[in-house]
């Protein structure tokens, strides 16, 4: 047990002493307010545990197989126009003419 500057008696738990108190709050379904009233722990350090112990438990991570459908055609070049036309280059030696071909478009 502790005194603080205050005169109030504060109890030291180890941490096995956290551990149970913190399983016997999830049994109670009390309010954390009630809990911590009943069992002479301040509310912030009852907050203080379940913030603990929640962060020290890994999140559980589902994967699930996602099938795409058949592969889109990729293109190394692609111009698309607020107008709505698209002009896909295959190849990327074809860039030699896309000055002409842009002139032919209508913008």
């Amino acid at each position: 047990m502790v005194t603080s500057k205050k005169g109030l008696v504060r109890r030291r738990r180890t941490p096995k002493q956290r551990q149970r108190l913190v399983a016997r709050f999830h049994r109670s379904r009390l309010t954390q307010q009630d809990f911590a009233t009943r069992h002479g722990i301040g509310l912030s350090t009852l907050n203080k545990w379940l913030r603990l112990e929640r962060d020290a438990v890994p999140a559980k991570v589902k994967f699930q197989e996602v099938r795409l459908p058949t592969p889109t055609p990729r293109w190394p070049i692609e111009f698309v126009n607020p107008q709505g036309w698209i002009v896909r280059l295959q190849n990327s030696s074809e860039v030699q003419t896309l000055p002409q071909l842009l002139r032919a478009l209508p913008c």
